[in-house]
């Protein structure tokens, strides 16, 4: 038997916070994997899977026998909490953390097939992309070299445009309460290259509300 939890709980707050600051997944050395077919991936190549949450909707999915044998907690929400969980704009009925697991490059290089190394790409998107199209042609592995953080959020130019935005930013040099943070709905990243891994929050601010005027074609584009 599976217990549920309410949102307020402690371990929903700390999956929450996960999926959305950065800087705590690094700290805690741990990231967010949505979705049954990633997370009985995880449990499969026997990756530390520290916890696993379900919606009460899939209380009997198959994920939950593999989970049970694991070993691994696993934990209940309502659908409507588990929807303030996940990280993506319709989430996928399973959420495990899972721990950091570093890899030297000398490790993943084979003559079975090629290592992708993702140098200072700058879009999440097209990083995503790569990554599903690396394991589809058979890459050994991948490595990213600066650029996007593959457990963080979304470009501004990718944020909804059919509902009311409201754009939160925190102080410097540490951010956002965590609590804020965890009742946010999405977690925005602005894009960088170069060495340049944060910008200042007016700069990230004023590239934000540009990207998101843009993409709601409310950027005058004769402006200079």
């Amino acid at each position: 038997m599976i217990e549920e939890l309410s949102g307020g709980n402690p371990r929903c707050r700390r999956l929450r916070r996960l999926a959305r600051d950065r800087g705590f997944r690094h700290d805690e050395a741990a990231y967010i994997v949505e979705g049954p077919i990633l997370v009985a991936e995880a449990l499969n190549a026997d990756r530390d899977v520290r916890q696993v949450a379900l919606p009460t909707s899939a209380a009997d999915h198959d994920l939950v026998r593999l989970v049970q044998q694991a070993g691994v907690d696993a934990f209940l929400v309502s659908d409507r909490v588990f929807d303030g969980l996940a990280s993506t704009r319709s989430s996928q009925p399973a959420l495990a953390e899972v721990a950091f697991h570093d890899a030297e490059a000398v490790a993943l290089a084979s003559t079975a097939g090629p290592l992708v190394v993702l140098a200072e790409l700058g879009d999440p998107g097209n990083a995503g992309t790569l990554v599903r199209s690396a394991e589809a042609f058979g890459a050994t592995g991948i490595l990213m070299a600066g650029g996007v953080d593959p457990h963080g959020g979304i470009p501004p130019t990718e944020v909804p445009s059919n509902g009311p935005v409201a754009l939160i930013l925190g102080n410097e040099p540490h951010g956002l309460d965590a609590g804020v943070v965890e009742a946010c709905t999405g977690l925005i990243t602005v894009p960088t290259v170069g060495g340049v891994d944060s910008l200042n929050v007016a700069v990230a601010g004023s590239v934000a509300l540009h990207a998101l005027a843009t993409r709601s074609g409310e950027a005058d584009s004769d402006s200079d």
